[in-house]
């Protein structure tokens, strides 16, 4: 049973019984071909007279969510397959991201781009402020523009209601650089794990024995893979894991230094920092240089993503880096496969990182290159 309709707030009754309709195709309660209820039935049920749901399923009609059809009743066709030339619904496919502060998202998109041109679609590029409502309604809009699928890189690992709808309801969906906690999606990402794992045995094999670990406070699994990729890291060669030796900040839209500085004053037998990103990796510069360490005499410092600053610091970071174009590209064929209904089980992609070494770890080898593949 609906909700009943509000009679006092001005909104005419038949905008609200399209919007109730309008919503149950959207959750999947109404499956593309499936048809509504008469409309003598609708009355009842909406205690509205026959005048206003016609014009409510005239205004779905014409916003492309139903088919009416004389003496046979209104058709759901929300979701069908309508191809065109290239063999998708429309032209036209979305790419939400958290933020653009840096060249990892732009990279991404670059990639998506052109895959996007080899099939003839065109992007619809939203960013979601990394605020989980944001995405939600980002998501809800190109949904209702009726684009053939999205691509998302999530704020974070946490599932919500829209997208386990989006994903029910069988809407073209892949994530990127992360997937969601107990929701089965496509997904495109990286080697987070074995990126970190290669990132931390050579911190280790340049005699490193207390190594630190900086983070974001984000529940994300990316993250959580890159931490667990530094604890194995440690437990292969021996080495206990303390968790004094980790430091969370706060990390949009600026990074907290405080913390660092606090963590790298109350620990001085730490000889080198993994950070889980390059941001963070700048922070640890900063907050190491205010504290008169040296990088990488007194300090060895490892990121994570290859933003295109690192290879500019005065003394260049020795990174793991993502293929983010290479991520991009996939995205939009695995968004292709699922459009077309050639993909048959989950598309869950995990692309090999690189290790690149530069100075601040102090390794004598520059601009050297490790494939986390090979670990």
């Amino acid at each position: 049973m609906n909700a009943p309709l509000q009679r006092d707030n001005g909104i005419p009754l038949y905008l609200q019984v399209s919007e109730i309709l309008m919503r149950q195709i959207l959750n999947g309660d109404f499956p593309p071909g499936s048809n509504l209820a008469a409309e003598p039935d609708l009355c009842i049920e909406f205690g509205v007279a026959r005048g206003t749901v016609r014009q409510a399923l005239a205004k779905l009609e014409a916003e492309g969510f139903v088919r009416r059809e004389q003496g046979r009743g209104t058709f759901v066709i929300w979701g069908e397959t309508q191809q065109t030339e290239n063999g998708l619904v429309t032209n036209q496919i979305g790419l939400v991201v958290p933020y653009v502060r840096d060249s990892f998202v732009s990279t991404i998109l670059l990639g998506a781009e052109r895959a996007a041109t080899e099939h003839d679609l065109s992007i619809t590029f939203k960013h979601a402020e990394n605020n989980l409502e944001r995405q939600n309604k980002v998501l809800e809009d190109l949904v209702n523009q009726q684009l053939a699928g999205i691509i998302l890189y999530p704020v974070n690992s946490l599932k919500t209601d829209g997208i386990e709808r989006m994903v029910r309801s069988g809407y073209p969906l892949v994530l990127v650089d992360r997937y969601l906690r107990g929701l089965p999606t496509d997904y495109v990402m990286s080697d987070h794990f074995g990126g970190a794992l290669r990132a931390v045995q050579h911190l280790i094999g340049l005699g490193h024995e207390r190594i630190g670990l900086v983070s974001w406070r984000d529940p994300s699994i990316s993250l959580e893979q890159r931490a667990a990729g530094y604890r194995q890291a440690l437990v292969e060669s021996g080495l206990p894991y303390e968790p004094v030796l980790t430091c969370e900040v706060e990390g949009y839209p600026s990074v907290a230094v405080e913390p660092l500085r606090e963590f790298l004053s109350r620990s001085p037998g730490v000889t080198a920092v993994f950070a889980v990103n390059d941001q963070l990796a700048l922070a640890v510069y900063k907050s190491a240089r205010e504290l008169g360490l040296r990088i990488p005499e007194d300090l060895a410092v490892v990121g994570f993503d290859n933003l295109d600053f690192t290879m500019h610091l005065d003394v260049p970071l020795t990174t793991v880096e993502q293929p983010a174009q290479e991520m991009g590209y996939q995205a939009v064929e695995a968004l292709v496969r699922r459009i077309n209904g050639t993909a048959t089980t989950w598309q869950q992609i995990i692309l090999p990182t690189r290790l690149i070494i530069r100075n601040s770890c102090g390794a004598e080898i520059d601009e050297a290159t490790l494939d986390s593949a090979a670990y």
